[in-house]
């Protein structure tokens, strides 16, 4: 997916629109900045010229002290409002970037349609926006920054040209011919780096992947008993040498045009100056024109400097605030707008119906799943099984709504999930997902998913009690307000796989959503507490239609009906007995997994002969 480019003036556009929604005193202070801005070398390049001119036009002592006196107080006036305005705008530019562009970053990255997300592709799109966001020297607070100077250094620029070509055009002509060669020069670094930009993007979530790895506690073990410090450690220089290799190359480049401006600095002032000195040799100018028209010339070349230097910046942050865009505009794939509503909870249990569903993965070659037929009944409980890669994530994601079938379509109670609000069909769906990830909040909150002053503490308890958790929990000194991990609080406790489960199975209990999706909740659970569960899960499940996943297929024997995928489709449905005699794959590997619990009680039987 090509990233839509945006031009400076547009994104300029773009960022002032937050700038002034977060802090309309913008509107004033920023004008009345770049005036002071604009006015205080113009009052510097008279001063010393009034001086010249008080001087050699003999004037008395006091009206030289009235005159540079009155101009002098107004200059530290107006020097005092620039940096004041200047300190305040400052703080207030990265406030914005913070409020508006990074909580906008954060809330679009926990709101947008998962397909947003997961793919590899759309996570370089989120890398990319998070990075220009990362610093005020980059994206949108480095526009902010340069805007309003580029705008007074062109201001200044005109004024102070305008005096120069009244005095000898040449002069002009010499200067801008110098500024177009800097120009040229800064656009094939900001074309270098727009070109590249991809590999440090790859740098840096790979940086960022090996840092959260190696200093995770769950990780922490791992690292110390197989002594991986030092492969981490050479994966960490290897591609810290890239990146810095990456941003040497860069900046090389936009060293060139600085070079090159410094060099042709010394040829600017021979030439400008020259002229100057002829006119004044030639009695075309007085001493204190002479005066003034260095000034003019000395904050000419300041001006030109100055606004090519902040284009140039100004062209290098609408990279990253064409990244921050990319992101921020991309476009969902499920309704939001709040009106298609599906139908409440109510005592039937909702029929869910796949009707010739296919879904092939962004970037993949094949399908994983393909042209699959399935209706469950409102209260069926169906277990998915079949071997890794089987499809049966997959279908869960696309009941979920996390993805779109990318062709047919499911129904729920007969209606497409197409046609209903993505955030209240969410509403319908209790799941516990194979990858835990336990928040670093309280147990409570962790069970809730909800503000504070919305749990309701006596239906977390008996949450957790269902989901077999609460002896642990009576156990804590803070009960269900103990902190999970000690990266919130000091008094925080780890869980352990079994029990982070659970947890998890708590909070799709205190959700009490009509459809219940399990997907290997049981995996870190030992047999006695895996036949507990499935015991309460089974109660649990009564007027809900559930949908279970478990690769141990004697735990599904309590399901209704059990579906075997094979290559994304349907190869086998029926009870455990009717697949038990219908001797098909299901029979072969329910066989394959008995040989080998057959095997474990041997050799435990064994082992306690021995001892």
């Amino acid at each position: 997916m090509e990233q839509k480019k945006y031009s400076v003036w547009s994104n300029v556009r773009y960022v002032y629109k937050k700038v002034f929604h977060y802090n309309k005193k913008l509107i004033f202070q920023i004008p009345l900045q770049m005036f002071c801005e604009l006015l205080a070398p113009v009052i510097g390049t008279i001063v010393p010229a009034t001086a010249v001119w008080l001087i050699t036009d003999g004037k008395s002592i006091k009206d030289f002290l009235f005159v540079l006196g009155g101009i002098t107080l107004f200059y530290m006036a107006i020097l005092f409002t620039k940096q004041y305005l200047y300190n305040v705008i400052n703080i207030q530019n990265t406030l914005v970037r913070v409020k508006e562009f990074y909580i906008n970053n954060v809330v679009k990255l926990m709101t947008t349609d998962y397909i947003n997300v997961e793919p590899q592709e759309k996570q370089l799109i989120i890398q990319r926006s998070i990075n220009s966001i990362d610093s005020n020297w980059i994206g949108p607070e480095f526009m902010m920054k340069n805007t309003p100077l580029f705008i007074t250094n062109f201001i200044g620029l005109i004024i102070y040209g305008t005096m120069i070509s009244i005095l000898d055009y040449k002069i002009i002509v010499v200067l801008i011919s110098m500024a177009i060669l800097n120009i040229s020069l800064t656009n094939y670094a900001r074309s270098y780096e727009e070109k590249h930009k991809k590999d440090y993007v790859k740098y840096d979530r790979q940086i960022s992947y090996l840092y959260d790895n190696s200093t995770s506690l769950i990780n922490g073990k791992d690292v110390r008993i197989y002594q991986m410090e030092a492969w981490f450690y050479q994966l960490f220089k290897t591609l810290i040498k890239k990146r810095i290799a990456w941003s040497t190359g860069i900046e090389l480049r936009y060293f060139m045009p600085s070079l090159s401006d410094n060099i042709l600095l010394f040829v600017r002032d021979f030439i400008a100056y020259g002229i100057l000195i002829t006119k004044t040799l030639n009695g075309e100018m007085d001493a204190a024109m002479f005066t003034l028209f260095v000034g003019i010339m000395s904050g000419f070349s300041n001006w030109l400097q100055q606004s090519v230097n902040t284009y140039s910046n100004l062209r290098r942050a609408n990279l990253g605030v064409n990244d921050f865009r990319a992101f921020d505009e991309i476009e969902e794939v499920f309704r939001h707008n709040g009106n298609a509503k599906p139908p409440k909870n109510s005592n039937q249990p909702f029929t869910i119906e796949f009707k010739n569903v296919s879904f092939r993965y962004p970037g993949a070659e094949k399908d994983t799943i393909t042209n699959l037929n399935l209706k469950i009944d409102g209260g069926e409980k169906i277990a998915l099984v079949g071997i890794n890669g089987a499809g049966k994530t997959t279908l869960v994601k696309l009941l979920s709504g996390l993805y779109y079938p990318t062709k047919g379509d499911i129904l729920i109670n007969g209606q497409s999930i197409k046609e209903y609000d993505i955030e209240e069909y969410h509403k319908l769906i209790g799941a516990v997902f194979q990858d835990v990830e336990i928040l670093a909040f309280s147990i409570a909150k962790n069970v809730a998913a909800c503000k504070e002053e919305e749990i309701d503490y006596k239906k977390v308890r008996y949450c957790l009690k269902l989901a077999g958790l609460m002896d642990k929990v009576n156990g804590l000194k803070d009960k269900e307000n103990t902190y999970i991990t000690q990266n919130l609080s000091k008094d925080g406790i780890m869980l352990s796989g079994g029990e982070m489960q659970k947890l998890m199975l708590a909070r799709a209990i205190y959700k009490d959503a009509p459809i219940m999706i399990l997907d290997e909740p049981t995996a870190a659970l030992d047999p006695i507490a895996e036949s507990e569960l499935y015991e309460k899960y089974n109660n649990l499940t009564k007027n809900k239609t559930s949908l279970f996943i478990s690769h141990r297929l004697s735990s599904t024997k309590f399901c209704d009906r059990i579906v075997f995928l094979e290559t994304g489709q349907i190869a086998e449905s029926g009870t455990h007995d009717e697949l038990m005699k219908f001797r098909g794959k299901y029979a072969d590997m329910y066989d394959i997994q008995s040989h080998y619990y057959k095997e474990s009680l041997e050799v435990k039987g064994y082992e306690e002969e021995i001892f």
